[in-house]
């Protein structure tokens, strides 16, 4: 059984390969072909002798992800990739280019337990974590395929982040390193419904990557409508681990709320929200609060909110001095835009 490649460290990686790569030089070799290169197979390796290569691809694996559909937005140029995994199951990531940059929206599950009910990746069963290696590959082959390079990355495909905590600290990493990546912090963003004690964890790691809580309702019980499987977590609480994240990155965060016509989409509700950020000192220059109107979805029984109801609620936290801006759509003809993953 060969090894995963984009699985290991580069020090697990070194352990693994040292009957064959004594040097660490050569190492380094290897890691820049991997990562910055972005081969996908040990023959392009050409600094190094042909055994070493030979012997490398006896025993490692360098792709195990394959493109099985891929759809270009006529409207903006967006890109949603659906990739099979090595157990055949089915995973999707999106390609967003604007003007001079190109970022990527990543899965990090196969399936999603939080089954939010206006999202369609909530009505795919959860079936595993993906891999450190899984989720790197996503971005690896969207760079090839695209012949961009990717600068941006949100963890806001298929699944939650924080229940897969150790591959998203060991992607995380890797994104951040120059080495492998070399993204900038002010370009990650972790999206999260909301797993406090995890919060919490990846606030002390200090990455000082952007955090963007999912928060889609004002009182408890309307939120345990819309996610179905909210783990027991009371917004107080979410929004008290969102500060602390704040404290202690000093990075920013973000508050996204999907506005459902006629559900949480009211004058009350906005008025609502914005005493709640107030009460936890949520209201300064690093939060913003993202609203999304929802995205069109087929046997999906939410609507989509007026164009006036989304401004007025707009109007309403901006005068309470919020930072504010409405979702773009992306991808949306192509079912690539925010909650369409899935179907």
């Amino acid at each position: 059984m060969k090894n995963y490649i984009l699985d290991m460290t580069d020090n697990q990686f070194k352990v693994a390969a040292k009957s064959i790569i004594d040097k660490d030089y050569r190492l380094n070799q290897v890691i820049k072909w991997v990562y910055r290169n972005k081969s996908d197979s040990f023959e392009n390796f050409t600094n190094l002798p042909k055994h070493i290569r030979e012997r490398l691809n006896e025993k490692f694996l360098l792709r195990t992800l394959k493109i099985v559909n891929k759809e270009k937005s006529k409207i903006d140029n967006t890109i949603r990739y659906t990739f099979q995994t090595l157990d055949r199951k089915y995973i999707f990531a999106v390609f967003l280019s604007v003007n001079d940059r190109s970022s990527v929206c990543i899965s990090s599950q196969i399936g999603c337990p939080v089954m939010c009910a206006f999202c369609y990746s909530g009505k795919v069963k959860f079936i595993r974590n993906l891999s450190r290696g899984e989720i790197i590959e996503q971005v690896l082959q969207i760079e090839n395929d695209t012949g961009k390079r990717i600068t941006g990355v949100l963890f806001m495909g298929m699944g939650e982040p924080m229940l897969n905590f150790t591959s998203t600290v060991f992607v995380l990493n890797s994104f951040l390193s120059n080495k492998e990546f070399g993204i900038s912090k002010r370009h990650i963003t972790v999206s999260s419904v909301g797993i406090v004690p995890a919060i919490k964890k990846l606030a002390d790691k200090n990455f000082g990557v952007r955090l963007a809580l999912s928060l889609h309702a004002v009182d408890e019980k309307l939120r345990e409508r819309l996610i179905s499987n909210n783990f027991g977590f009371r917004i107080e609480d979410i929004l008290d681990a969102g500060k602390y994240y704040i404290k202690r990155t000093n990075s920013h965060l973000t508050i996204e709320y999907t506005l459902l016509k006629g559900i949480n989409n009211s004058m009350a509700d906005a008025h609502k929200l914005a005493r709640l950020l107030k009460r936890h000192e949520l209201v300064n220059s690093n939060v913003n609060v993202n609203l999304i109107p929802l995205n069109s979805l087929v046997n999906v029984k939410f609507q989509p909110p007026e164009h006036d109801s989304v401004q007025k609620f707009k109007d309403i936290l901006r005068f309470s001095r919020m930072t504010v801006n409405i979702r773009q759509q992306k991808g949306i003809d192509i079912n690539a835009a925010c909650g369409q993953l899935g179907y």
